[in-house]
């Protein structure tokens, strides 16, 4: 009997850590706490212990007038992100082009794969020619600011 009324209390303390509850402020200042905030206002998760929460992001009622939300903070987030994705492309264009000019430079024998395969060496003007256009790639890609 004891089992029985352990998994019981078990199951029901399972159910209730598992609650989210929502933090907000009305119109008097007063700070209220609930598992659903009422519409139309601002509400934070709140970050308990032992709770399932995911997130510690705002929550948004689902039917919150668009003036309440802030979307241009977002709009920031998104657009930092896309600036970081893009530096790090970047990086890695600039690496890759000094890493192909440097093979050409410290490169003895320089060949191209031809279409059957086989290896066709490069003569000293197309070597020159090669290691210019690898140069340029490099202040191109490495130097740019856009």
């Amino acid at each position: 009997m004891k089992r029985v009324l352990m998994f019981a209390a078990l199951i029901a303390w399972s159910g209730i850590a598992g609650a989210v509850v929502y933090k907000w402020v009305d119109a008097q200042g007063k700070v209220h706490y609930g598992d659903r905030p009422p519409d139309g206002v601002h509400a934070e998760v709140v970050d308990m212990p032992g709770s399932h929460a995911v997130s510690s992001e705002p929550a948004h009622s689902e039917s919150a007038p668009a003036a309440t939300q802030t979307p241009a903070a977002g709009d920031d987030r998104a657009k930092k992100a896309v600036q970081d994705d893009v530096a790090q492309t970047r990086e890695k264009q600039c690496a890759d082009a000094q890493e192909h000019y440097k093979k050409l430079i410290e490169g003895r024998r320089l060949y191209k794969t031809g279409a059957d395969g086989e290896r066709q060496y490069l003569t000293s003007d197309e070597i020159d020619s090669e290691r210019l256009n690898a140069k340029h790639d490099v202040d191109t890609i490495c130097n740019s600011t856009s």
